[in-house]
């Protein structure tokens, strides 16, 4: 039987592979692509980290008049109801969705800057994130807010005036080439000392 059932197979197969092609096969025709043109890479000063990014971006603040080229507007807002609570409001403005990509388990981050712009501590410092992709869509009018403590210690570096905080939202927009939003500073000056 199991002679007879291999006999049947191979004698199957071998005539299905001497069949010959009843449908005639045209040549696929390879068309020429125009080349487009790639315009060349920005850096965008708010994603730098170091203390020349914040001194480049202070020259580069928004002026009063301008509209900002951000997709999402964010604010600063302190509590000190339980510590010294900073809060990032981040608004989607706009009157349509906004796909967002965020490259780590990172949504934002909080920079302490001396008066001369240098970071002299970041929320993320001590901090570790996933490493993954994670993709939103943040609606229209939609309000995210994300809280960061100051620990007493990083609040006791703060002698005289002219410190500020710096919040850095590092969603980036997946279906626009602007921004998605730009760094936040709030001065320390009514709330310290």
């Amino acid at each position: 039987m199991n002679k007879l059932f291999c006999f049947s197979f191979g004698l199957m197969a071998l005539s299905a592979c001497s069949q010959e092609v009843s449908q005639a096969v045209s040549p696929t025709q390879v068309k020429p692509q125009s080349v487009v043109q790639v315009e060349p890479a920005r850096i965008d000063a708010s994603s730098l980290t170091s203390s020349e990014s914040y001194k480049l971006a202070k020259g580069a603040e928004k002026k009063e008049g301008k509209m900002d080229k951000a997709l999402l507007s964010g604010q600063l807002q302190v509590s000190l109801k339980t510590g010294f609570t900073v809060s990032l409001i981040i608004t989607n403005n706009q009157s349509f969705a906004v796909p967002i990509q965020y490259r780590s388990g990172m949504t934002a981050d909080l920079h302490l800057l001396d008066p001369q712009g240098n970071k002299i501590w970041a929320w993320s410092d001590t901090m570790m994130f996933t490493q993954a992709l994670r993709d939103v869509v943040i609606p229209a009018g939609k309000v995210i807010p994300v809280r960061f403590t100051l620990p007493k210690d990083v609040l006791a570096q703060v002698k005289g005036k002219g410190y500020s905080l710096v919040g850095i939202y590092v969603g980036h927009a997946t279906e626009s080439s602007q921004q998605a939003m730009s760094d936040t500073r709030l001065s320390l000056d009514s709330y310290l000392n």
